[in-house]
């Protein structure tokens, strides 16, 4: 069986939305306590809403740890807000900088 040629990151995306669906089974999406994001000591940065800015996180689902394609929506120096789409749901969260590497395009993400 050959590549898709239109497609080249579909095969890579549907497998991502597969993943996430199986780990969301396994529990709730966890986020970073208030006590460990210290947002009243910390300065917020919101990210714009035009042009999103696209990520790849470690997000964890219950004991379920998944790589996968996120929209950043805010950050401090220590941590960052995520955004994921799990079947049409958009779930939020709170991870350390770390889980977090930036990409360019969403695109990239597949590649």
């Amino acid at each position: 069986m050959g590549t898709n040629k239109r497609y080249p990151n579909l095969g890579p995306q549907l497998a991502e939305e597969r993943e996430l669906r199986e780990a969301r089974k396994r529990g709730p999406l966890q986020s970073l306590t208030s006590d460990q994001l210290r947002l009243a000591t910390q300065v917020l940065s919101i990210a714009p809403e035009r042009p999103p800015t696209w990520g790849r996180a470690w997000l964890r689902f219950g004991d379920t740890d998944v790589r996968c394609t996120v929209r950043i929506m805010r950050w401090t120096s220590a941590a960052v807000g995520v955004s994921v789409d799990v079947d049409g749901e958009e779930l939020r969260c709170w991870v350390w900088q770390g889980a977090v590497d930036g990409l360019a395009a969403r695109e990239d993400a597949w590649r």
